[in-house]
C-alpha cells in the first residue's frame, strides 16, 4: 500500500504544468479556496496567466456579502450546487461596508468613511475574496460626491481592472472618472448631462456603463466614444409597476414587479434589444413572466414585496426580503428553479453577484 501511495504521488508530481493547470481550472469555485492551501506549487499555479485564462471559462458563481466583515459571508457554486461560507475579515475595517459592484471576481466596496476616518466622502476599496487581497483606492481627482460606480471586466493581464465612478464635481458638473490598475491612478474620462443617477444595479456591458436615473429612466454611457443616451423603462398594463436593472451574460434586462393593494402580484422581464433604425437604436422585448404558482411561493418566502435580483452567467437570481432561498430564472432555457437553502441563518446579508469570470491571480500593490 505504501508503494502504491508513493507511485500515485510520483505520477501526480510528474504531470506537466499545463495539464495540471487545465485540471485545476475545471474545479468549481468553492474548491479553489481549499486547493490553494495544498502546497506552494498549486498556490503558484493559481496566480499564473495560463491558469487564469482557463478559470475564466468556468461556471458562474455568486457571493452573498455581509456588511460586517467579521461575520461570515456565503458563496454558491452552480457546478456543485452547494453553499460554502467565506470570510471577508481580511478587509481591515470594523465599520459596515457596502459592496456596490463586481466584475471578474473582484468586489468593489465603499466604506462608511465618516464613521471610520471622519471623512465626508466614502473611501472606495477593491478586493478579491478568492485570494483574500485588498486595496484602498486613492482619492479621486474631480468627484466630490459619488452618484454611481462600477467595476469593469479585466483586461488581457490577470491583474488588470478598471473602476468607473460617476459623480458631482466641486464645480457642479457631472463627470466620469476611471481608475486603472496598471497606472494606479484616476483620470477624468468625460462628462455627462446633468441627470440624477441612482446608485443601484450599476454595471458595464458591451462598452457602456448602465445605471438608473432618478426620473425612472436608464442611462447608458459609452466609455470609448463619450456618448450618453437616456432611455425610458419598459411599461406594462399595470398601475403600480417598479423595475430593477439587471445584467447577465446574455444581455441587459429590466425586472418589473407588479403590486396590487400592497401585494406582489407578478414579475415581468424585458430584454434590451439593440437595433439600427431611423428613429431609435434600441427597444424593450418582453421575454417572460414569473408563473403564478412560482410567484405565490416566492411571496410566501418573505414578509414584504421587496426583493433583490442579480444576473449571474445566463441566470437572473431573485431573493425575497430576508428569505433563506434563492429563485433562479435561466434566460437560455426560460426555466425557473429554486437553489438550495442557506446552510446557516444568515438572512441579514445583501446579495452581491460575482460574474462567471474568476480573477484568481490578482495582485494588489
Amino acid at each position: 500500500m505504501g508503494a502504491l501511495r508513493f507511485h500515485k504521488q510520483t505520477m501526480w508530481s510528474d504531470l506537466p504544468e499545463h495539464l495540471m493547470e487545465r485540471i485545476l481550472g475545471c474545479l468549481p469555485v468553492d474548491c479553489f479556496l481549499r486547493f490553494r492551501a495544498v502546497c506552494k506549487t498549486w498556490n503558484a499555479l493559481f496566480s499564473s496567466q495560463h491558469f487564469n485564462s482557463i478559470a475564466r471559462n468556468s461556471q458562474p458563481f455568486f457571493i452573498l456579502c455581509h456588511a460586517k466583515t467579521q461575520l461570515p459571508s456565503l458563496i454558491y457554486s452552480f457546478i456543485t450546487q452547494t453553499w460554502r461560507t467565506i470570510s471577508l475579515s481580511f478587509i481591515p475595517h470594523d465599520c459596515p461596508i457596502n459592496f456596490t459592484g463586481s466584475a471578474s471576481g473582484l468586489l468593489l466596496a465603499d466604506i462608511n468613511a465618516s464613521v471610520c476616518f471622519g471623512f465626508n466622502s466614502p473611501t472606495l476599496c477593491v478586493c478579491n475574496p478568492l485570494t483574500q487581497m485588498y486595496l484602498t483606492l486613492p482619492k479621486m481627482i474631480s468627484v466630490s460626491r459619488i452618484m454611481a460606480k462600477a467595476t469593469l471586466p479585466a483586461g488581457n493581464k490577470i491583474d488588470e481592472y478598471t473602476i468607473m465612478v460617476v459623480g458631482m464635481s466641486s464645480t457642479g458638473t457631472v463627470v466620469v472618472e476611471a481608475y486603472n490598475s496598471s497606472t494606479k491612478a484616476w483620470k477624468v474620462a468625460g462628462s455627462i448631462p446633468d441627470v440624477v443617477i441612482r446608485n443601484e444595479n450599476v454595471f458595464f456591458f458591451t462598452g457602456s456603463l448602465f445605471c438608473k436615473t432618478a426620473s425612472g429612466g436608464i442611462m447608458a454611457y459609452n466609455i470609448e466614444q463619450g456618448i450618453t443616451s437616456v432611455m425610458a423603462m419598459p411599461t406594462a398594463d399595470a398601475n403600480n409597476l417598479w423595475g430593477r436593472l439587471v445584467c447577465c451574460k446574455s444581455g441587459v434586462f429590466v425586472v418589473g414587479a407588479i403590486e396590487d393593494n400592497h401585494r406582489l402580484k407578478g414579475v415581468i422581464m424585458w430584454e434590451l434589444v439593440f437595433q439600427k433604425t431611423a428613429k431609435e437604436d434600441y427597444k424593450w422585448e418582453e421575454i417572460g413572466k414569473m408563473p403564478s404558482s412560482v410567484c405565490e411561493e416566492f411571496r410566501r418566502s418573505s414578509n414584504s414585496n421587496w426583493f433583490e435580483c442579480v444576473g449571474v452567467g445566463d441566470k437572473i437570481c431573485f431573493r425575497a426580503n430576508e428569505s433563506m432561498e434563492i429563485l433562479a430564472y435561466d434566460v437560455s432555457t426560460s426555466s425557473w428553479n429554486w437553489l438550495p437553502k442557506f446552510p446557516a441563518d444568515l438572512r441579514y446579508v445583501s446579495m452581491q453577484c460575482l460574474p462567471q469570470e474568476i480573477m484568481a491571480g490578482t495582485k494588489f500593490s
